[in-house]
C-alpha cells in the first residue's frame, strides 16, 4: 500500500511540474510579438549589415559595443573569440530575439524592425548548441511542423551525421524523443541531439544557416566531422558560424574576432594569420592542443 501512496505522490508531483511549466508557457508575453505588423521580406536575402550595433541588458554592462560589418548573398562569416566575447549575442540580434540599444541591423537595405517578425524569421536555418529537443517524433523535430518527406528528413541526418543512430531506434523516425509525454521515449545523448538540431536546420529551406556552437557537446574528432559536414552541405550559401575550432573557421570569406563585446581583428584567415595577432596566437595555441587531443585518441 505505502509504495502505491509512494508512487502516486510522485507521479502527482511529475504531473503538477508539467502543469506549471505548461502555465508559464501560456502566461508567457512575448516581448517582440512575432504576428506583428510589418512588411514581408524578399524571399532571399541578398545582404546583411550591423551599422555601429551595440548592447545591453536593462541595468547591465554592455555586452556588445559598437560593432560594424556586412554579410552578401553567397558569402560566409565567422564568429570567434572567447566565451562572453558577446559573439551569441550578434545571432540573437539578427535574429530579433533582441533589439540592438545603439545602431541598426539592415537586412536588403531595409532595418529589420519594419519587417513582419514571423516572415522573416523564416529566412533562417538555425542550430545552436543549446537548442532544444521536443516531446515528439523525431520526424517532428527534424520538421518542426513543416511539411516534409520521409525522403527529405532522412537526407538530412544522414548529413548531420545521425541516420544509422535514428534508424536503429524502436521505430525509426516515429520514435518519440524525450520522456516528458511518453514513458517510452528515447533519450539521446547531448551529442546525438546536436546532431538532431544540425539536421534541423539541413531540413529547412531558408536564405541563411546560421549555426552557433553547433557541436559543443561532441568530442574533437567528432566535432571536426559534424562541423565539415556543415561546411560542405553550407558551400556557396549565405552562412554565419560561430565555433571554437578554429581549423573549421579558417574556410569562412571573413572572420570577426571578438573580444568584450567589440571587433578586435577582421579579415580572411589567411590576412589574420599574416598579421601575427590575436587571433593567429589563438589559432597556434588551439592548434596545439588538438595535436595533442587527436595523438591520445589514436
Amino acid at each position: 500500500v505505502w509504495v502505491q501512496v509512494i508512487r502516486a505522490i510522485n507521479n502527482s508531483t511529475d504531473n503538477s511540474m508539467l502543469v506549471e511549466n505548461l502555465r508559464n508557457f501560456l502566461a508567457y508575453e512575448e516581448q517582440i510579438p512575432e504576428d506583428g505588423d510589418g512588411i514581408i521580406p524578399e524571399s532571399e536575402i541578398k545582404s546583411i549589415v550591423f551599422s555601429h550595433v551595440s548592447f545591453s541588458y536593462p541595468g547591465g554592462e554592455t555586452v556588445l559595443s559598437d560593432v560594424s560589418f556586412e554579410i552578401t548573398a553567397g558569402k560566409s562569416v565567422a564568429l570567434v573569440g572567447h566565451n562572453g566575447a558577446g559573439k551569441s549575442t550578434i545571432i540573437k540580434l539578427l535574429l530579433r530575439l533582441y533589439d540592438p540599444t545603439e545602431g541598426t541591423i539592415y537586412v536588403n537595405g531595409r532595418d529589420i524592425r519594419e519587417y513582419k517578425l514571423s516572415a522573416y524569421r523564416c529566412l533562417f536555418a538555425c542550430a545552436f548548441q543549446d537548442g532544444t529537443i521536443l516531446p515528439g517524433t523525431v520526424r517532428y523535430n527534424v520538421l518542426m511542423g513543416r511539411d516534409g518527406t520521409d525522403a527529405e528528413v532522412m537526407e538530412a541526418l544522414k548529413k548531420a551525421g545521425i541516420y544509422e543512430k535514428v534508424m536503429n531506434l524502436p521505430l525509426g523516425l516515429d520514435t518519440a524523443l524525450t520522456k516528458e509525454f511518453d514513458e517510452n521515449g528515447t533519450l539521446l545523448s547531448g551529442g546525438e541531439c546536436q546532431k538532431i538540431l544540425v539536421a534541423r536546420a539541413f531540413a529547412k529551406p531558408a536564405s541563411v544557416a546560421v549555426f552557433d556552437e553547433p557541436s559543443s557537446a561532441l568530442d574533437p574528432i567528432a566535432e571536426h566531422e559534424l562541423l565539415s559536414g556543415i561546411l560542405q552541405e553550407t558551400d556557396g550559401k549565405t552562412r554565419v558560424l560561430i565555433s571554437h575550432r578554429l581549423s573549421c573557421v579558417k574556410y569562412a570569406d571573413n572572420v570577426l574576432l571578438l573580444e568584450k563585446g567589440s571587433i578586435a581583428e577582421e579579415g580572411t584567415h589567411e590576412t589574420l594569420m599574416k598579421k601575427e595577432g590575436k587571433y593567429a596566437e589563438l589559432y597556434h595555441v588551439q592548434e596545439r592542443n588538438y595535436s595533442a587531443v587527436e595523438e591520445v585518441s589514436r
